[in-house]
């Protein structure tokens, strides 16, 4: 019996239905069945960083050993009652990690876990921050994406939901920057319609996060912006330069207007990363802020 990948969520970071639903957001995890061949073991990896396997669900139990950021662990049974912290609810686990067995809330369990593509000591972790509601009862989400090598956080960034909501989070390797490790992308999705809006650009180089920019898609009833990056290994691409290819199109009245080349109108701006943010190549400037890269998470 083949084992399907078991970390599979009700919200799930990349099933947009039910993500904004509820104020509460819900993580779970499938547990292995005991008859399971241990070479058909699905792994889940710890969110978090200095976490406590406990002797039962409950953060009253006595403690068993601390476990560090991406502990590999077996997910054996989940508890009857879930738990609620920071506005994320979900089960405790019991788990197994290398000879010690102990409980470990699911919040603190990664939802999403891959490799840098430079080093493949580093890896990444992704998953729930937190959830809170405001004095206008607007839900806000918040997310988090980890670094670690050898059992060590590196470095931690926070992304949050207001512009849209992530759905899928992906690594791309430098995509041929020379000054850049890992190229990290987050499919956006409208809050409303769960259909992509637009994508997140994280780099990572030297030990730390970069927030990039956001790229959102914008239409009215008769105006439509997107927005894409082309990067250096893209067929494309141009050396150690980003592409920033905007495609707008005015006065949409009609399907036919839509398609129209006279009412559409492609803008390329070139763009150097020097390190820490997006230079404009031909003026060797910052981006401005009405620039149509300047969205932030």
């Amino acid at each position: 019996m083949k084992n399907v990948k078991k970390s599979v969520l009700f919200i799930c970071l990349f099933v947009v239905a039910n993500l904004f639903a509820q104020s509460v957001e819900q993580v779970e995890f499938e547990v292995m069945d005991k008859e399971i061949p241990a070479e058909e073991l699905s792994y889940e990896y710890l969110l978090a960083h200095k976490v406590f396997l406990r002797e039962k669900p409950s953060v009253r139990s006595k403690k068993v050993t601390l476990l560090n950021i991406g502990t590999k662990m077996v997910l054996w049974e989940k508890s009857l009652y879930s738990k609620e912290i920071d506005g994320i609810k979900s089960h405790w686990y019991r788990v197994t990690t290398g000879d010690q067995t102990g409980w470990v809330w699911g919040g603190m369990i990664a939802q999403k876990s891959f490799g840098s593509i430079a080093d493949n000591q580093v890896k990444f972790v992704y998953g729930y921050e937190s959830s809170t509601t405001n004095e206008a009862g607007i839900t806000e989400v918040k997310y988090q994406l980890r670094a670690f090598k050898n059992g060590q956080q590196l470095d931690k960034m926070v992304l949050d939901s207001l512009s849209a909501i992530p759905v899928h989070i992906e690594n791309h390797g430098s995509l041929g920057l020379f000054n850049v490790e890992d190229v990290i992308t987050v499919d956006l999705a409208d809050a409303d319609t769960g259909y992509q809006v637009g994508k997140s650009y994280v780099f990572w180089n030297n030990g730390r996060f970069k927030k990039v920019a956001s790229l959102i898609d914008y239409a009215d009833s008769n105006y439509l912006k997107t927005e894409s990056f082309v990067f250096p290994s893209d067929m494309q691409g141009v050396k150690s330069t980003i592409l920033l290819k905007t495609t707008i199109t005015k006065n949409i009245k009609s399907l036919d207007d839509a398609l129209a080349q006279n009412n559409v109108e492609f803008i390329t701006t070139p763009y150097i990363w020097n390190g820490s943010k997006l230079i404009k190549k031909q003026e060797n400037g910052e981006i401005k802020d009405n620039a149509v890269v300047s969205i932030d998470f």
